[in-house]
């Protein structure tokens, strides 16, 4: 710049120093999920897809990506895209844990409880203590009206578990059998041992419509 006169050499500093702002103030790919995740959490979905779609044109193959892409369809009711985004994650990595329980939960919430049932029972056979997967498969039992199965289920159940599973799953038992008093005991009782972990569960409780408290 030192031929440049003074104010010359001041616009162009002044223009170097604002495209310099500029590209450092551009978000990274982890800023934009983790924001993405944050808009996600708030119920702001369509932000949150532009986000992630976004992020997607330089991460094509993030198995994570695309589980989140499809939880997002998920939560818009789009099962379409929300099965397609699941099916390329377990592309990418078939052995993804959340992308396989979520095709199962696609189905689950269009409820094709038969259909479910049978993904969520394969899931189980390959992880036979998983306790979320225990809770999923008695669900689909009562839903398909095999009481006497997932109170079978629900009885091989350890208790109390590293999950609230038990105690959900013997509230799902007791709104089946009419018993709102016996459910919201368990439910009281999963809350209080743990205050963390019961979202998932009372999500599907709420997508079914059932008493949460």
């Amino acid at each position: 710049m030192k031929n440049l006169p003074p104010i010359a050499c001041i616009a162009a500093l002044a223009c170097v120093l604002v495209l310099g702002s500029a590209f450092a103030e551009e978000p990274s790919p982890q800023q934009l999920v983790d924001t993405a995740i944050s808009e996600f959490q708030a119920g702001k979905y369509d932000q949150a897809l532009e986000k992630l779609k976004q992020v997607e044109k330089t991460q094509p193959d993030s198995a994570f990506l695309q589980n989140l892409l499809g939880a997002v369809y998920t939560k818009k009711k789009d099962y379409a895209n929300a099965k397609a985004a699941f099916d390329k994650a377990l592309d990418i990595d078939y052995t993804f844990f959340p992308a396989q329980f979520n095709v199962g939960e696609v189905l689950f919430l269009q409820k094709q409880y038969p259909q479910a049932l049978d993904h969520f029972e394969r899931m189980l056979r390959g992880a036979p203590d998983n306790e979320l997967l225990q809770f999923k498969v008695a669900l689909c039992l009562l839903q398909t009206g095999q009481k006497a199965e997932a109170e079978k289920l629900a009885n091989r159940m350890k208790y109390p578990g590293q999950e609230p599973a038990w105690y959900f799953t013997q509230a799902a038992i007791a709104i089946n059998n009419k018993n709102s008093r016996k459910a919201s005991e368990n439910l009281a009782a999963a809350r209080e041992l743990f205050p963390d972990k019961t979202s998932i569960y009372t999500e599907t409780f709420q997508d079914l419509g059932w008493q949460t408290k």
